[in-house]
């Protein structure tokens, strides 16, 4: 009788033993597996319930996949669904690479790390507000979830919960190209589309997302001490940028430096960098012209015309790369000039 009392209480006890395991592996049960019951981001799509997203399972664009594949391993796993997380590999500054080309650029800014904070947040009161923002409107957006025009530490960290989706541009999430997002092609909270979209008509327009003005001047904004100068304190990106755009070597940028204007070592340039260069100042102006004439909406970014770069090309020019990058630099800059020139 003893022995068979002794016998079934070994049961039990292996029995426990096994559940135990069982719930620490995670298969959906008790106290053990609540890490992995865990929100994650892209839950909806996850629909093998693995807490990975493949390509497969990804609602939107390749563009679009990629800026979540932080690691570039064709899946969407640990800290890039992690609610919350913010990618931290970068090694100085905004991105720690070579990757300032131009100054009519919109720069997405990627740094949202502690020392990303600490790099905009040049009055250090912990805010960023307007003035201290160097980047693209559209991120700013997002991230200021209250509407306050400034980015608080919660909302810069995401400490409240609110998924803006921020690393995620309009044009990689708008896949029909209407123009505008629909909440299917949205990958954040619910309750950031539905504040985003201000007429409540179901949709995000990209005026919505950008506003209507023009962004300011670059070398204005990085400017903050407003002594006509750019020091490598109030430079955003890496210093190897810097330094290649300092021609003279005297540890500071002015505003010839930056919008590549002075002469100094100015490089020569090929026959298709030149021929793009003069396609893209002619439509750069007609595109800047006609959206404020017909608009009213500054959207260099959304320019289909930047995304292939070669309108009017030929192969008797020379080589395609050089005409798209003398196109796309010319086109930046004559935006903004077609958009000041045009009647208001």
């Amino acid at each position: 009788m003893s022995q068979k009392i002794f016998m079934l209480g070994l049961a039990v006890l292996v029995a426990g033993a096994v559940s135990a395991n069982a719930q620490g592996r995670g298969n959906g049960r008790g106290r053990g597996n609540q890490k992995n019951n865990a929100p994650i981001r892209f839950q909806e799509m996850d629909r093998n319930n693995d807490r990975e997203i493949t390509r497969n399972e990804w609602r939107g664009s390749d563009q679009s996949f990629k800026v979540h594949d932080w690691n570039g391993d064709g899946k969407l796993s640990g800290n890039e669904v992690r609610v919350g997380a913010s990618r931290d590999d970068r090694v100085a500054g905004t991105a720690g690479t070579d990757n300032f080309d131009y100054y009519q650029r919109e720069y997405v800014f990627d740094d949202w790390t502690d020392r990303g904070f600490r790099a905009l947040d040049y009055n250090r009161d912990n805010r960023i507000s307007r003035d201290e923002w160097h980047f693209d409107r559209e991120g700013f957006r997002r991230a200021d979830h209250n509407g306050d025009s400034a980015i608080s530490r919660a909302e810069f960290f995401a400490q409240d919960k609110v998924d803006d989706d921020r690393g995620d541009s309009f044009p990689f999430l708008d896949t029909n190209r209407d123009g505008r997002l629909s909440r299917d092609e949205w990958h954040g909270s619910a309750s950031r589309f539905a504040t985003l979209d201000a007429n409540h008509d179901g949709f995000i327009s990209r005026t919505e997302m950008l506003g209507t003005a023009a962004p300011p001047d670059l070398f204005t904004s990085l400017d903050m001490n407003r002594n006509n100068i750019i020091t490598p304190n109030e430079w955003q990106w890496s210093r190897a940028s810097f330094d290649r755009l300092d021609l003279n070597k005297d540890g500071h940028l002015t505003v010839e430096e930056l919008k590549g204007t002075t002469t100094v070592n100015e490089p020569a340039r090929s026959a298709a960098y030149r021929a793009g260069s003069e396609r893209g100042l002619t439509e750069g102006r007609q595109a800047g012209r006609e959206d404020r004439v017909q608009r009213g909406v500054w959207d260099l970014e959304g320019q289909m015309e930047l995304e292939q770069a070669d309108s009017g090309y030929n192969s008797s020019m020379g080589p395609r790369a050089d005409y798209q990058t003398g196109y796309r630099e010319s086109f930046r800059k004559a935006y903004r000039e077609g958009w000041e020139q045009a009647p208001r």
